[in-house]
């Protein structure tokens, strides 16, 4: 009895050990195929290195072929549909843009200035003023209020012609007794208005700003030829009133 129990036992164990060995051996098997076939053959890697000597060969040829077409003068056509394809591309109104841009620097008057023509346009003097015509058939002669004194001070005009005064918000224009040609009309214009007088009679005239000839605000005005330059002279002007007597007789000799 003991006897089979021992030989159920060793078949049993032999029975496994095959199983075991089968699963195995099975498993190795797979494994290795699918290594294997994971590895290239002699032949697919001469046939790769084939592919790869004949790549730089095709390459050469493509890239030779327009320069030897550029050598003879002819266009290569594929860069010329490129060039054509960029230009189609660029929006039309940059093209209108620089188009119009070109038209205004073809006038000459658009032409930027050059750092000469720009020196020479800020260092250039401004032309003087012309007097402008009088009813009268004379002149206007502008004499401005600037503060507290009359620009200019003094006026060289001729007969008939007009001197206006303007800017005059706070002044006003008298004539001096004694300091004007014997026979001349004396004047007295309105505080705060501009005002104009014509002269036609020759001579030096001496005027005042009313409200503030104690600063010294006034002028002179010569018309014609200083006829009565003596008699200024021999006036008895002091203070604001000489200072103006003064500045005339300067100007009268200086003609």
């Amino acid at each position: 009895m003991y006897q089979k129990k021992a030989v159920i036992v060793t078949v049993i164990l032999a029975a496994l050990a095959i199983f075991v060995v089968a699963a195995v051996s099975t498993v190795f098997k797979d494994d290795s195929e699918e290594r294997y076939q994971n590895v290239p053959s002699p032949q697919a890697e001469a046939t790769i290195d084939d592919k790869s000597a004949v790549a730089p060969a095709s390459v050469k040829d493509e890239t030779t072929e327009p320069l030897a077409q550029n050598e003879v003068g002819g266009l290569n056509e594929t860069a010329t549909e490129h060039m054509e394809d960029a230009n189609e591309a660029v929006p039309e109104t940059v093209v209108d843009e620089v188009a119009e841009t070109g038209k205004r620097f073809d006038s000459m008057e658009n032409v930027p200035a050059t750092p000469e023509q720009a020196e020479e346009v800020l260092t250039k003097e401004p032309a003087a003023e012309e007097p402008a015509p009088a009813a009268s058939g004379g002149e206007i002669h502008i004499v401005k209020a600037v503060g507290l004194k009359y620009d200019p001070l003094v006026v060289n005009i001729q007969p008939n012609d007009t001197v206006a005064w303007e800017n005059m918000p706070t002044h006003d224009t008298q004539s001096m007794e004694g300091l004007i040609p014997e026979g001349a009309e004396m004047w007295h214009s309105k505080l705060g208005e501009n005002y104009e007088r014509t002269f036609t009679q020759e001579g030096i005239y001496v005027y005042k700003c009313t409200p503030h000839f104690g600063a010294g605000m006034g002028g002179a005005i010569i018309v014609g030829k200083p006829v009565n330059l003596e008699a200024i002279q021999a006036a008895d002007a002091k203070g604001a009133a000489g200072r103006l007597v003064r500045k005339a007789i300067a100007a009268a000799e200086a003609m």
